[in-house]
């Protein structure tokens, strides 16, 4: 076991079961599963790197999320989110979530000794016990920007567990977004759209998780009254600590209420203060060092698809190859503005998140959810820093508030969701 590893295990406070004494009762009785510490990052981006780069993401990376460090570090359950970037524009993006969930179990299978797909709570706690990586899939960007209900279905049999509610950069039939693509278009059904009240209905009725980032906030407020059941904002921070563009107090409140959490996003653009200041005195700079992420994030394709004159394939193999380009472009080597270096926010401001939302609505709500990816800086700076979050988390609260925050929140809203299901049935 690699030493970063046992540090985090140590920390977390893994203990080994006694065993019971010799007899016949102790004979007869079954073997209780070995428990370990979860580790948990609730926003994970590592399948399309596999899928447009042809990388093996169980070998270290020299930019954003990899299996191999993140493991090493004691991460042992992720949320995995299928980035639809760009397909959005067409509607392409219920066949790129299906070539992204293809890609994922030809990953898994690979690395069946490493990792597998979690569809429950229970399933990550065996496989993380197993010493491997349990991974539960969502989608970020959109997974049908229709809102087709059969579509949900079959994504969730196909074992999504969790998606990302509204789009990455433009509204679509569902709701609201903020950001680059912000728009009011729902404005009068307060950003969340007559469909997009069916979904959060059929997503409840399946025991999916909704998740609420990226939505305009008027949208985030109707998706945390609209639902029955917990919602999570998966990679996102509070507006009062960190400035403009995260939950307010009141959002975070409401969330509580229904049992959901926040996941703390750990980019330096959105929890680091210092940071964001110095963006707002240099934008050119900024924008300069963010060119290659929002190229990513923000893709259109050239030209337009002429049904009447683009023979079937070329259009989406140009869309492809376009894409492609964008990915390899963001997570190319990449260092940040020399200026802003001294001011990427460290794993104490990391905590000091936590702190807040803690003191605010107690230590059951908040979690950690990164969203590492490559063309910008964050902490930890690369996947093997999770240790460094752990010992910063237990400086500002309780060793239980820290299991807590470190994987057992995620854990208890993902069963408080499906028990949901299961109660209705």
């Amino acid at each position: 076991m690699h030493a970063p590893r046992r540090r985090l295990l140590k920390t977390l406070g893994a203990a080994a079961l006694t065993a019971p004494a010799a007899g016949p009762a102790a004979l007869a009785a079954p073997a209780k599963p070995r428990e370990v510490p979860i580790m948990m990052d609730g926003h994970v981006h590592v399948t399309g790197r596999a899928y447009w780069e042809g990388i093996d993401v169980w070998q270290p990376q020299q930019t954003g999320w990899d299996f191999a460090r993140a493991h090493a570090a004691g991460v042992n359950v992720i949320i995995e989110n299928l980035g639809t970037y760009g397909y959005w524009n067409y509607n392409y993006s219920p066949k790129q979530t299906l070539r992204l969930i293809e890609n994922f179990y030809r990953v898994a299978k690979q690395h069946r000794d490493k990792m597998a797909l979690a569809r429950t709570p229970a399933d990550a706690r065996r496989i993380a016990a197993s010493g491997r990586v349990a991974v539960f899939l969502s989608v970020e960007s959109g997974w049908d920007h229709e809102g087709d209900l059969d579509v949900l279905r079959a994504f969730y049999r196909l074992g999504l567990r969790s998606l990302q509610f509204s789009s990455q950069t433009g509204y679509n039939a569902l709701s609201d977004v903020i950001g680059a693509g912000a728009s009011n278009h729902w404005g009068a059904e307060q950003g969340l759209s007559r469909q997009g009240h069916a979904v959060v209905e059929e997503m409840n009725r399946l025991g999916m998780l909704i998740d609420i980032t990226h939505a305009s906030s008027d949208a985030q407020t109707s998706l945390i009254a609209a639902s029955r059941a917990p919602v999570v904002a998966s990679h996102l921070y509070a507006s009062a600590v960190a400035g403009p563009g995260g939950l307010s107090d009141e959002q975070i409140k409401a969330l509580a209420a229904k049992g959901g959490l926040v996941g703390i996003h750990g980019g330096s653009a959105a929890i680091g203060k210092r940071y964001r200041e110095w963006m707002k005195a240099n934008p050119e700079r900024a924008q300069a060092t963010s060119a290659s992420l929002r190229g990513l994030t923000g893709f259109k394709v050239s030209g337009t698809h002429n049904v009447d004159t683009d023979n079937y394939g070329e259009f989406i193999n140009r869309f492809d190859t376009e894409m492609r380009a964008a990915w390899k472009t963001s997570f190319a080597p990449w260092s940040d503005d020399t200026e802003a270096r001294p001011l990427v926010p460290t794993p104490d401001e990391y905590a000091g998140e936590i702190a807040y939302i803690i003191k605010l609505v107690g230590p059951d709500h908040v979690g950690i959810g990164l969203d590492m990816v490559g063309g910008r800086s964050g902490v930890p700076s690369d996947p093997s820093g999770y240790p460094q979050l752990v010992a910063a988390l237990k400086r500002v609260t309780t060793p239980a508030n820290v299991r807590k925050v470190c994987g057992e929140n995620w854990l208890r809203v993902l069963a408080q969701v499906q028990r949901m299901r299961d109660r209705d049935a």
